[in-house]
């Protein structure tokens, strides 16, 4: 008997609300903080994220203040069961010259799942890069190039919130490659590189709690050791605000812990600069629906309640009909006794 109500309080404190219809990630699409999820977002919802990430260090040798702050917006949209997209902007990125910073480039991106019971599930994502930054390379994470890139990857996610277990939570795999130049072929480029991390996330009431380990693995250029890629590992907590608003907050720990030297720094352009040793990274999340046909669930439980309101709409009438004739009834009677009254 105690073991069954432990089960039914883990249950109930790790009831997820409706936030898990609003986990996206910093650039856009259903997931963590940087891990994308197979599952799509609802057909006909559309999320607007706006993130912020900070940093800053004092150089005593320098007399300055190091900074690495940016910006992020990020737009999805649920288009069927199967398919959403998403548009990242970075309307700022820190470049430790100007007072404010340049704007970052762009990426614009598509998920594609096939919806399947069970645990498992799996989906492809493909993103195009838009250098529409004003600074190339950008010498702080993530790296990118002057010119059009692309990225392809693997999603696959466990979901355990499907199966009879008292702890129910989901962990995620991304793998993939990228392309800064898409004028080079297939791993070709001395700046490809492989994109990867594994992470997972549990309910607590209307509140979620994620881990993930992320990296951004360069594959084709022998002068960059292991320890000058990104690597990080991120943890953060979501909650419900209000209806509609989740508000994110998370950390960011730079795994790679590599020092650039002297020459490196001086190189003409630069291919690499310091990563932030860590960051602080808060965000909104606002959810709406924008295309409310767009989803057959949606339909399905709308046609429902239109079907519950008539059916209900018919019994009311036919008990005003039964009402209308008994007082019919009740004023006939009336009348036939008034005379039957003697005078």
């Amino acid at each position: 008997m105690s073991i069954q109500r432990l089960y039914i309080f883990i249950h109930l404190i790790l009831l997820p609300v409706c936030l898990t219809r609003a986990q996206v990630t910093m650039t856009g699409g259903k997931g963590m903080l940087r891990l994308y999820e197979a599952e799509p977002v609802t057909a006909g919802d559309i999320y607007l994220n706006p993130f912020a990430s900070f940093y800053a260090k004092a150089d005593y040798n320098e007399k300055i203040l190091l900074k690495d702050n940016t910006m992020n917006i990020g737009v999805t949209l649920g288009i069927s069961r199967m398919f959403e997209t998403f548009i990242h902007l970075t309307p700022y990125q820190t470049d430790q010259v100007h007072l404010w910073g340049a704007v970052g480039d762009s990426k614009l991106g598509l998920k594609l799942n096939i919806p399947k019971p069970g645990l498992l599930q799996y989906a492809l994502l493909a993103y195009a890069d838009f250098p529409t930054g004003q600074t190339h390379p950008i010498p702080f994470e993530p790296y990118s190039e002057e010119t059009f890139g692309y990225a392809m990857l693997g999603l696959c996610t466990l979901d355990f919130r499907r199966a009879e277990v008292p702890f129910p939570f989901k962990v995620s795999f991304n793998l993939g490659y990228k392309s800064h130049n898409s004028s080079y072929g297939f791993f070709s480029g001395d700046t490809d590189q492989i994109l990867g991390g594994i992470g997972c996330k549990f309910p607590i009431k209307s509140s979620q709690l994620y881990t993930e380990v992320t990296g951004e693995i360069f594959i084709n250029n022998p002068a960059v050791s292991f320890a000058q890629n990104s690597l990080r590992w991120s943890g953060g907590f979501k909650t419900l605000i209000k209806r509609g608003i989740i508000f994110d907050v998370a950390t960011d720990i730079e795994l790679g812990g590599y020092k650039p030297k002297d020459a490196e720094r001086d190189q003409t352009p630069r291919f690499y600069e310091n990563y932030a040793d860590w960051k602080i990274i808060v965000g909104l999340t606002y959810r709406w629906t924008l295309f409310p046909s767009w989803d057959k669930n949606r339909q399905e439980q709308q046609k429902q309640q239109q079907k519950q309101q008539e059916e209900s709409d018919e019994i009311k009438q036919q008990r005003q009909d039964v009402i209308k004739e008994l007082q019919e009834y009740q004023k006939r009677l009336e009348e036939e006794e008034k005379e039957n009254v003697p005078f």
